[in-house]
């Protein structure tokens, strides 16, 4: 039995996520509630996109891509990220498979913390392979 992804109601979703500004890189999504390894943070959501579309804010989801509707579109490219996505398959009944992408801690998240995901390893889909990386993690490629 697949397990099935935890649900949380609208509030207490964005309740615990923020948009806030970032030194390095304009807006970024950060953590209103700590965080356990492994924890969901929410949803995303958006509108599913054809294979080839890319964007500045889209996500790989199923065959094509998912661009994210706020806050998740606010996350922002580390090289070492405390997020990932997870693609989550559900039983919709009757044989029905249905799909969910959400935003999990790769490790524990304090209140706070700005949420980031690997963008080359995330699932999002750049349309510039040579974007210069500003993360200033001391592991940084240097590009997304």
């Amino acid at each position: 039995m697949t397990p099935r992804p935890p649900t949380f109601s609208r509030r207490e979703r964005y309740d615990r996520v923020t948009v806030e500004q970032t030194p390095r890189c304009g807006k970024g999504l950060f953590a209103a509630a700590a965080f356990k390894p492994g924890q969901a943070v929410g949803r995303i959501r958006g509108e599913v996109k054809p294979p080839g579309y890319a964007s500045e804010y889209c996500m790989g989801y199923r065959d094509g891509a998912i661009e994210p509707d706020a806050p998740y579109r606010y996350i922002n490219h580390s090289c070492d990220p405390n997020c990932e996505l997870i693609e989550w398959e559900i039983d919709g009944g009757e044989g029905e498979k249905l799909y969910e992408l959400w935003l999990h801690t790769k490790r524990a998240v304090c209140v706070g913390d700005e949420l980031t995901i690997d963008y080359a390893a995330g699932g999002a889909v750049r349309t510039d392979s040579s974007a210069v990386c500003l993360c200033g993690s001391p592991n940084c490629r240097g590009f997304i």
